[in-house]
């Protein structure tokens, strides 16, 4: 059966195919000291693919899913067979989310790269 998520942002269910965790590490001389001083940028990215109704398959962040329904039972159901943790848990507000000025696709507001289309984004603070 399947792992079905729900997308917090749109609203929109998908079903959960798996997770990747992608990294990069990027490596330049520097411009005082060339290889003894380089600029070194690094970063790790948490997705997991899903596709919806349709079977189109796409890359969504995994901070921003939330599971809803495994093997045709709702998470409700395994309540009794989970950990409950007793403190309340902060709730994402949506302020901290932006359109991408190229696809419309909603990012977070420091994300540094549009996660569908690829857009170098400018953090503003």
């Amino acid at each position: 059966m399947a792992t079905i998520v729900l997308h917090k942002a749109s609203g929109k269910r998908y079903i959960l195919l798996g997770t990747g965790y992608g990294a990069y590490k990027a490596t330049r001389p520097g411009l005082i000291g060339g290889d003894l001083f380089p600029n070194e940028e690094q970063d790790e990215i948490p997705a997991a693919s899903v596709c919806d109704e349709f079977g189109t398959i796409q890359w969504l962040y995994t901070n921003e899913l939330q599971v809803v329904e495994v093997d045709g039972k709702s998470i409700g159901e395994y309540g009794e067979k989970l950990i409950v943790q007793k403190k309340p848990q902060k709730k994402e507000s949506y302020e901290q989310y932006e359109a991408c000025p190229a696809c419309y696709v909603k990012v977070l507001s420091k994300q540094v790269e549009c996660h569908s289309c690829g857009l170098t984004l400018v953090i503003q603070e």
